[in-house]
């Protein structure tokens, strides 16, 4: 099937959240149907999305893992009827080579890998298929990562983690212009690396690698505001701004008209300003 190319660099882009999970933390069980799952994929597009990012696993700290077969279950009528009904790119969450290789049947234009090609079949079946990867950032797994996370510095050392990501990708045959990274906002960090993860985006976007970032509705605002997930929009449009100064490539976001609007006022502005500020 003929692969969707990412949207070109040159301003931040949406990567919007579409989760047929029970379990997520933002919004598992809300898309209950393939239809249900559909119509949100058609109004996240409408809203501004530029790729969606289907997921059938919840990677929340303390998930409970699921069997290749239910992830597959979840996805089987889900993607191809996305397929039909959206023309923007279709990016795969999943750290699973067998579910990768049946979705790339129906046609999937990016593997979002939570694990960094931790699996050195899923980065086989990701080369095979020619498929741009997220790399992003954990230490341990959705089970164990929130436990007691350490660093001494995390901008480095996640950086210099993802980077020996990257010679994975490259030792598997995937080459370095079809990467992208994702400092893995909440995955394996406290609220201090997190916090000092955002003020260090810089370091990320000026490493020669198309970026991601995630901080949508997560618990690292749910902390700075009191506020309970379904209340951390606007703080989620405030990382949303600083990723786009920064020139992060994509924000993955579950409210893709916020922050298209949001993108809209720093696109203005960066083609008004003399700096050339994003």
């Amino acid at each position: 099937m003929t692969a969707r190319p990412l949207p070109a660099p040159g301003r931040t882009r949406l990567l919007g959240i579409l989760n047929v999970t029970p379990d997520s933390f933002s919004d598992g069980g809300r898309l209950a149907t393939a239809e249900d799952a559909v119509r949100a994929g058609v109004a996240l597009v409408a809203d501004g999305a530029d790729v969606l990012d289907v997921g059938a696993v919840s990677t929340r700290p303390g998930a409970d893992p699921v069997s290749p077969d239910e992830e597959w279950a979840r996805l089987a009528d889900v993607l191809p009827a996305l397929r039909g009904a959206v023309d923007v790119p279709l990016s795969l969450d999943t750290t699973t080579p067998s579910v990768l290789a049946r979705a790339l049947d129906v046609g999937v234009d990016l593997l979002n890998d939570v694990s960094a090609l931790g699996d050195p079949e899923l980065a086989r079946v990701a080369a095979d298929a020619g498929l741009p990867v997220v790399l992003m950032h954990r230490r341990g797994t959705p089970a164990d990562m929130q436990r007691d996370p350490r660093y001494d510095d995390a901008p480095r050392e996640v950086l210099d983690e993802l980077l020996r990501a990257v010679e994975r990708a490259g030792s598997a045959g995937i080459p370095r212009d079809r990467l992208l990274l994702d400092p893995g906002i909440g995955f394996g960090k406290r609220l201090e690396d997190n916090l000092a993860l955002l003020a260090a985006l810089d370091d990320f976007t000026s490493s020669g690698f198309r970026t991601v970032l995630g901080c949508s509705r997560k618990s690292m605002l749910g902390a700075l505001t009191g506020r309970p997930v379904d209340e951390r929009e606007h703080a989620t449009t405030a990382t949303t701004v600083l990723a786009a100064l920064a020139g992060v490539d994509f924000v993955r976001v579950h409210d893709c008209r916020a922050a298209s609007d949001a993108l809209a006022v720093v696109h203005a502005v960066a083609v008004a300003s003399p700096s050339g500020c994003r």
